[in-house]
């Protein structure tokens, strides 16, 4: 894997406690870093970061330029090609220094001003293995442009610790992630995932199986990046092949509401008309959000009963 590596040159005073370890893609995270940054004072914890193969120099510059001035430890990684989403971590976890890694995407935005010193904490209690903090729209402006993905999200994605506990690894996101290193280099992600969507829960649900409790808590961050309308829909067909992956590979996937959907739409025909019509009422700013939300979430199970099929 051909790669460059950049680093601050900030030594931690005291043994890293934690890694905050950051992947991107033809996206800038030095706001993100800046604000993790201004969090850490005084406290053993570093950032690592990963551009999967944007090849835009800009964005590097820009990156090392924020990494230079930051006053704690900082490291970025730039890959010459697009490895995806799952080599990206598994290049993260190689390179953290911290016996203890929490993955934060670059398009995250933490919701506390203590949101490192609340995972520091989790960080260094023995008993934390994995833990999942949990996803927010707090953030997102109020826009036409992101009202259906925002609201999508809303009902999908932004569940309590306690509602997210119940459905254990089947709960949880690489978006705001905390696990111990050893965990990780034990059982590292899938690169045989490939595209959006899955990967993050087939590796949870992989780690659970080993006998790795699941913690789900509190510590949100606000996903910032919502896609439009038309991206959110593209990526929903997309998912489709890594969705039946994890139906052939995992038993307790027969118990989303989603999979028992995508399985009784197997049998309805004429989908690809029906997907036509869904995406015609998603896509008009006529119609109600919530008649459009709908529509997504059954554009979605359509796609993914076209996989099973």
């Amino acid at each position: 894997m051909s790669e460059k590596i950049f680093t601050n040159g900030v030594r931690a005073e005291r043994p890293l406690e934690l890694s905050i370890a950051t992947p991107f893609f033809r996206n800038d995270p030095s706001q993100l870093l800046e604000i993790l940054s201004n969090q850490m004072t005084g406290e053993a914890v570093e950032l690592i970061v990963i551009d999967d193969g944007s090849q835009d120099p800009l964005v590097t510059a820009r990156v090392e330029a924020t990494l230079q001035n930051l006053s704690v430890p900082a490291s970025l990684i730039t890959l010459h090609g697009n490895q995806g989403r799952s080599a990206a971590r598994n290049r993260l976890i190689a390179g953290a220094k911290a016996s203890v890694i929490l993955f934060l995407d670059s398009d995250m935005a933490p919701d506390s001003q203590s949101f490192v010193a609340d995972w520091l904490k989790l960080a260094r209690d023995p008993t934390t293995e994995i833990a999942y903090g949990g996803f927010s729209t707090l953030q997102i402006p109020d826009c036409a442009a992101l009202a259906l993905a925002k609201m999508v999200a809303e009902k999908s994605d932004c569940s309590s610790a306690s509602e997210r506990q119940s459905r254990g690894a089947l709960a949880v996101a690489t978006s705001n992630l905390l696990v111990r290193k050893a965990i990780l280099d034990d059982t590292p992600f899938d690169a045989g995932f490939s595209g959006w969507g899955w990967e993050d829960v087939d590796w949870a649900l992989r780690a659970e199986s080993k006998g790795h409790g699941v913690l789900h808590v509190d510590i949100p961050a606000t996903h910032l990046g919502l896609d439009d309308v038309a991206t959110l829909l593209d990526k929903f067909a997309k998912a489709g092949p890594n969705f039946r992956r994890m139906v052939e590979r995992h038993p307790s996937m027969a118990a989303l509401p989603g999979t028992k959907l995508a399985q009784t739409l197997t049998r309805v025909p004429a989908r690809s008309w029906i997907k036509s019509v869904l995406k015609a009422i998603v896509l008009s700013e006529a119609m109600p959000l919530a008649v459009r939300a709908l529509g997504a979430r059954l554009w979605r199970a359509l796609w993914a009963a076209d996989a099973l099929s």
